[in-house]
């Protein structure tokens, strides 16, 4: 394992060598400094892991070193030294940047904790970096899959949303990806680095609405034995998404107007509205105009919220995306699941065909779970299930208007096979599941009529009918 570099730096040669044995002693690798000069020269070649300096020195005092150091390297923690009757200047040291200080003169135990310390501290430093970086990679825009140009658009105006702080209101089917766009939204936002808190309004008991959203203080009600933060004061000078808004009972939905209005939230118990720095976004999948008509959604909460709105399309409005969303699920999952499992090239065109009523988290829950059973290696279309190969005929919407004299079936049947086969350029898989019937099935019954491709060219029923 590798041994942290701790740079020393003193103008008094006896006191270097003591504090360099003792924190030798405690397994770190020691660069002693002699001078503010030295120590600079040897921070560039040595790429210490901290530094311990004194104050007071000749040529250069530890205040200006400690400015030098943060100029080059603004995350390596400096420890500083300083004599009785300079405390002042060691609080200052601390106020630009250092991490701590300890007085002269400094014990074993006493200097070997304080890098310990520091070191776990600067470790935590870059982890915490680290995950905040990984955090926001995770949902950059670019990182979010489609390339459709209806999607494309939503993606557009969500990256100048990131720029403002103002309010979005996100609607879409469910599954379509709402809250990932708002997640991508705050973590492009300048609040990035402040709390994204997540409020399912539909997953709250009515009665509980009001103090989940905004607390309450000891001995509010029966049962209030210690104050409870709401989540808008969790929220504070972050975001707070209101996921399912459409879900809000009509008093909380006043509330909520107050805190877009005035900026304050009441606290249950409290006397005094709280001012909160809160960037709201709000997702439905309902539709509020509909539901302002009927009275059951204020229209003034309404137009604060769609300040700017944006509509996230439906997989099956960008079915040109579903290859993209396909393989970016199975390379996920593969990975994660540690297999080697590729997709037929038909399995694709069905599961492009399919009409997705849930979405992008329908699509990624069926690629999870043809991956988990998948035995071969490769996912067939006889591994897809029944209601995705063979989806209902939605006969129920064909309006038909059936002559008094009567009509042949068989030349009906001949005439809908002729039409679905039109429809799909005479791509027999796909004529077959838009009919919900099996390929083979198609195939007997196109002999049937001998039909063939250039020979069922002739009008159908339908346009005999109409004329054209």
């Amino acid at each position: 394992m590798k041994r942290a570099k701790i740079l020393l730096v003193d103008d008094d040669r006896n006191l270097l060598r003591v504090m360099t044995y003792h924190i030798a002693e405690a397994g770190f690798e020691v660069i002693p400094a002699a001078s503010p000069s030295e120590a600079l020269a040897k921070l560039e070649d040595q790429s210490p892991d901290l530094v311990i300096t004194d104050l007071r020195m000749p040529q250069m005092d530890g205040l200006e070193l400690l400015a030098r150091i943060r100029t080059r390297h603004a995350d390596l923690p400096v420890i500083v030294l300083t004599a009785f009757g300079t405390i002042d200047k060691a609080v200052e040291a601390v106020k630009r940047g250092a991490s701590d200080f300890l007085a002269k003169p400094v014990e074993k135990a006493q200097i070997q904790h304080a890098v310990s310390k520091a070191l776990k501290m600067a470790d935590l430093m870059k982890e915490n970096r680290r995950l905040a970086q990984a955090v926001a990679e995770k949902f950059e825009f670019t990182g979010i899959v489609g390339s459709a140009e209806k999607f494309r658009e939503v993606l557009g105006m969500a990256t100048q949303l990131a720029a403002v702080d103002t309010t979005v209101l996100i609607q879409g089917e469910s599954g379509t990806g709402k809250e990932l766009l708002a997640r991508a939204i705050h973590f492009n936002s300048v609040r990035r680095n402040r709390p994204f808190v997540v409020v399912n309004c539909g997953a709250i008991p009515r009665e509980l609405m009001e103090s989940e959203l905004f607390g309450y203080r000891k001995g509010a009600f029966t049962g209030a034995l210690a104050d409870k933060q709401g989540k808008f004061e969790v929220a504070h000078t972050g975001t707070i998404f209101l996921d399912e808004i459409g879900e809000l009972p009509s008093e909380m939905q006043v509330k909520l107007l107050r805190v877009l209005q005035q900026g304050e939230v009441d606290v249950v118990g409290d006397p005094h509205p709280r001012r909160m720095d809160v960037r709201i976004l709000a997702a439905t999948n309902r539709d509020l105009q509909e539901m302002m008509r009927e009275g059951r959604f204020r229209e003034d909460l309404f137009y604060r919220l769609s300040v700017a709105p944006l509509h996230v399309p439906p997989l099956r409005e960008r079915k040109e995306d579903i290859p993209l969303l396909l393989h970016h699920a199975l390379g996920k999952l593969t990975a994660k699941l540690d297999k080697q499992v590729a997709l037929d090239e038909e399995v694709i065109e069905i599961l492009q065909d399919y009409a997705w009523p849930g979405n992008v988290r329908e699509l990624e829950n069926i690629v999870e779970r043809l991956v988990v059973f998948n035995t071969t290696g490769r996912i067939r279309s006889s591994d897809l299930p029944s209601q995705i190969r063979y989806p209902a005929a939605a006969m129920g919407r064909v309006r038909m208007q059936l002559p008094d004299e009567g009509f042949s079936f068989e030349e009906l049947e001949k005439d809908i096979l002729v039409a679905a086969l039109r429809r799909h350029d005479w791509n027999q898989s796909r004529a077959a599941r838009y009919l919900g019937i099996t390929r083979n099935t198609l195939i007997y019954r196109m002999g049937k009529f001998n039909l063939k491709e250039g020979r069922g060219d002739e009008p159908t029923a339908s346009d005999r009918e109409g004329g054209n």
